[in-house]
């Protein structure tokens, strides 16, 4: 009964992303599905299939919101979840809603800034540029070296930085990548960690595992979300704002080898 409802919800997820694809092709009859496939940074098979109906197991949550975004030119994950067809908007929650925050100051959600933010360098530049204060040459090439600097002449000509009084600034300050991205960089994100600089109270670690119920673990992930707002809240309290770039990490995952890959990526 549960593959016959999910095999249900799938088919009704595929007809309302092909009804958002034509009904966007319909009113720009000179765009092709190739183009449209760019534009939206979603690989122009997954794309075409979608178009065409084709019913398959799986979608990848990261190109629905690659889609659904660029077609409804909606950056707010929030807004845009207010925008679609509540079978996508369903699908979407599922996924993403655990970084959906009740505040006034929405990350936004741009495909092309995802896509160039795929590169590490640009990405560790343009994290350090939406802080309040934004960052500046000196520090770039002191942590990146030449090719920092390069990354950041780049990001400065296409606009993604703008520089005010000698400092750079990320044109978005308050932005969000796709898990898959934000994933690929966290290898060398830890590496910023320093272990030997503990005693001085400006970082912390803490490693927790154990074998879990299902219900265990949603408890956990509830407690790891409250923790997030909280912490979201002090960061964005304008009294707290200073001159130390600093980060957080708040992840969770279990001990279990997991080779499946959706079909539409």
């Amino acid at each position: 009964m549960q593959t016959e409802n999910l095999s249900v919800q799938e088919n009704e997820l595929i007809q309302s992303l092909q009804t958002l694809i034509m009904t966007y092709l319909d009113k720009n009859s000179s765009l092709t599905i190739n183009a449209l496939a760019q534009r939206a940074n979603i690989p122009v098979t997954s794309l075409r299939r979608l178009a065409n109906g084709q019913q398959k197991n799986e979608i990848a949550p990261h190109s629905v919101l690659n889609l659904t975004s660029y077609l409804l030119k909606e950056k707010n994950l929030q807004n845009l979840l207010g925008k679609i067809d509540p079978v996508i908007a369903t699908f979407l929650q599922k996924h993403f809603g655990n970084f959906i925050f009740s505040s006034s100051t929405q990350a936004v959600y741009e495909c092309d800034l995802n896509n160039e933010l795929k590169d590490q360098i640009k990405y560790f530049v343009y994290k350090l540029a939406a802080n309040h204060n934004g960052t500046d040459w000196m520090t770039i090439v002191e942590s990146f070296g030449s090719q920092g600097k390069k990354k950041a002449e780049e990001m400065k000509i296409s606009g993604l930085l703008f520089e005010e009084s000698g400092r750079l600034h990320a044109k978005n300050k308050n932005f969000s990548l796709d898990l898959s991205v934000a994933a690929s960089h966290l290898p060398d994100l830890v590496g910023f960690y320093k272990p030997d600089t503990i005693t001085e109270g400006k970082n912390s670690f803490f490693s927790l595992s154990e074998s879990l119920t299902e219900e265990a673990i949603q408890e956990v992930r509830l407690l790891q979300r409250e923790c997030v707002k909280k912490i979201h809240s002090v960061m964005n309290d304008e009294k707290n704002l200073g001159t130390i770039p600093y980060f957080t990490l708040n992840m969770a995952e279990t001990f279990v080898s997991e080779n499946y890959v959706g079909e539409l990526q």
